[in-house]
């Protein structure tokens, strides 16, 4: 039986924070933000020609298609980390066509969105080994907010490429 949407709201008003707090923020709401963000990301992609993919503003930056690469490579193996499996074997190499970074790209976020509704709460509550500045540790939890905001931090420099190329990058999705 439905429960009426001001029901839920009182429920959760009239329960203690911690509770509220693992009610409101479930694997299912990740995977639909996750999935949002690999649709977004991959259009993103899309968009940059081929041969603009070696493209960089500046020297000091990595070029469109590795800044994809990272994307991919950096969220798999966190997921991988807080899920205690092996992840995906990804074939990268030096002169990689726009269509296997793409690929990269989506087998990257369709490992990542298949192993979300697996991760336990032990799982996102266990402290993990990072490193990032001054972080040398966080929970899974917030290790799946990390690397989301990473991949949104990532695309958001790679929608800058697009404009530096001429592009005008796709609407924003949420």
């Amino acid at each position: 039986m439905p429960v009426h949407p001001l029901s839920r709201s009182l429920l959760l008003i009239a329960l203690p924070m911690p509770v509220w707090a693992q009610l409101a923020s479930t694997n299912d709401e990740f995977i639909q933000n996750w999935r949002t963000s690999r649709e977004f990301t991959i259009a993103v992609a899309e968009l940059m020609p081929e041969e603009k993919y070696a493209f960089r503003p500046n020297p000091e930056q990595m070029t469109f298609g590795g800044l994809m690469i990272h994307i991919a490579s950096s969220q798999a193996v966190r997921f991988s980390q807080i899920g205690g499996v092996r992840p995906p074997a990804f074939r990268i190499h030096e002169r990689m066509t726009k269509a296997e970074i793409i690929q990269v790209l989506r087998q990257s976020f369709d490992f990542s969105i298949a192993l979300l509704p697996k991760f336990t709460a032990q799982q996102m509550a266990k402290s993990y080994q990072v490193d990032w500045y001054g972080r040398p540790e966080v929970t899974g939890r917030q290790l799946v907010l990390g690397m989301f905001n990473h991949t949104t931090h990532h695309r958001g420099q790679a929608e800058v490429y697009l404009r530096a190329a001429g592009i005008k990058p796709p609407d924003y999705r949420f």
